[in-house]
């Protein structure tokens, strides 16, 4: 899936650690963003070190893309899901290695240790079949994890539905 025109995301010459770049966009790790579309709604908070950022879809579909056709067992339906591996975006915020800390728009909070996100295709999905993830599907942000992964059957904790936020855990 192509980018929309004026969104595509560049690796930056180098890294700034994720702080805002006025005329030349956002940088998030080595990733520079283009400034958001007009009127485009900011979907999810990334706070890390003194930076708070908001990102939007067009923002995220960018960054690099991961495909996990996997089963939602709340829903009771398999999917296809493009996103961005949990990997990819603890280092572009410079935190590879913590654990993070994600939360939804629902209150629900949960903490995914380094150790599975470094490890599986764990990824903020943004797509589901091709489409934007809908209110009704648990979107437009989801944390989606192998379904045929025998560590993972015990995880159910680590989805988290209408992701709105996503720190590092204090302190690691």
């Amino acid at each position: 899936m192509n980018p929309p025109q004026g969104a595509a995301a560049k690796p930056a010459a180098s890294t700034s650690g994720g702080s805002v770049a006025a005329a030349a966009g956002l940088r998030l790790g080595s990733y520079r963003l283009l400034p958001p579309l007009p009127g485009e709604k900011r979907l999810l908070t990334l706070e890390f070190g003194h930076v708070k950022m908001s990102v939007t879809r067009t923002q995220l579909l960018a960054l690099p893309t991961a495909t996990l056709t996997t089963r939602h067992a709340q829903l009771g339906r398999t999917f296809t899901y493009q996103g961005v591996l949990l990997r990819t975006l603890a280092s572009a915020m410079h935190t590879l290695g913590q654990d993070m800390r994600v939360y939804g728009s629902n209150g629900y909070v949960a903490t995914i240790a380094a150790h599975d996100y470094m490890t599986a295709p764990i990824i903020l999905a943004h797509t589901a079949d091709g489409k934007p993830i809908s209110i009704l599907e648990k979107g437009p942000l989801t944390i989606v994890l192998p379904s045929n992964t025998p560590r993972f059957e015990q995880k159910g904790d680590y989805w988290v539905w209408f992701v709105n936020r996503m720190t590092p855990v204090p302190g690691h």
